[in-house]
């Protein structure tokens, strides 16, 4: 058996013992289950690649100490989830920016931005509406929070609409389960408490690092129709 098929077998034993826990609501599955994961999405990268990227390491780093904070229940381990996140975030916008090319945007894809800018603005809105009341004394973090993630979504479709590399695509998937991920976490927590949101949460927390490798891993050649047949 191939490492990599290993490795893969392992992340789906792992992610699904984290959903599972969540399900039947037994936590102690998910404090051994889920250290395991990062680390295994660590090994896929490092498969795969000729020559790795330390800032990515230091993105799935803190991820894992995300995860960790949240766990172990240590006392402020909340900020401290906010704050690995919001960390791990300002360091995606870096890669936002050296994939940047410059802006090449027609007619159709105006409309799209413009379509995606208005729904993704009410969204977000509401989320920060229905949690801001509940958030207490962390809510100038959870503010902060979330404007970095709205922008990052913005940002990371911009930059598909843009270019529609494989690069690009898987990234704005990372960034879209990332906020899917987030977006239930903060409504459990802070709206409405419900099983059906942490098992989506746990579900589209492990797909958002996945796709953030596939990212790391992809090519960055545009497939735009265009230059396709330029």
């Amino acid at each position: 058996m191939k490492v990599r098929t290993l490795i893969k077998i392992l992340l789906l034993i792992a992610g699904s013992l984290c959903v599972l826990s969540t399900i039947v609501q037994n936590p102690t599955i998910e404090l051994y289950a889920k250290p395991m994961t990062v680390p295994l999405f660590f090994m896929l990268y490092w498969f795969n690649v000729e020559k790795v990227d330390v800032l990515f390491i230091v993105v799935l780093s803190l991820c894992f100490l995300g995860d960790i904070f949240l766990l172990t229940g240590i006392e402020n381990g909340f900020r401290y989830v906010l704050l690995s996140y919001t960390l791990c975030y300002f360091i995606l916008f870096y890669f936002l920016y050296k994939n940047h090319k410059p802006i090449d945007y027609n007619t159709t894809d105006i409309i799209y931005i413009s379509i995606f800018f208005v729904v993704w603005t009410i969204i977000a809105y509401v989320i920060y509406l229905v949690t801001n009341e509940n958030m207490g004394d962390i809510r100038p973090f959870g503010i902060v929070y979330i404007i970095i993630l709205y922008a990052l979504l913005i940002g990371a479709v911009f930059q598909y609409i843009n270019i529609r590399s494989p690069k690009s695509l898987w990234f704005v998937i990372a960034v879209l389960n990332f906020v899917i991920s987030d977006s239930c976490f903060a409504l459990d927590r802070f709206y409405v408490p419900s099983l059906e949101l942490k098992i989506i949460n746990a579900i589209y927390q492990l797909l958002a690092v996945f796709f953030l490798v596939k990212f790391k891993i992809s090519s960055s050649d545009p497939l735009k129709i265009k230059n396709i047949e330029s």
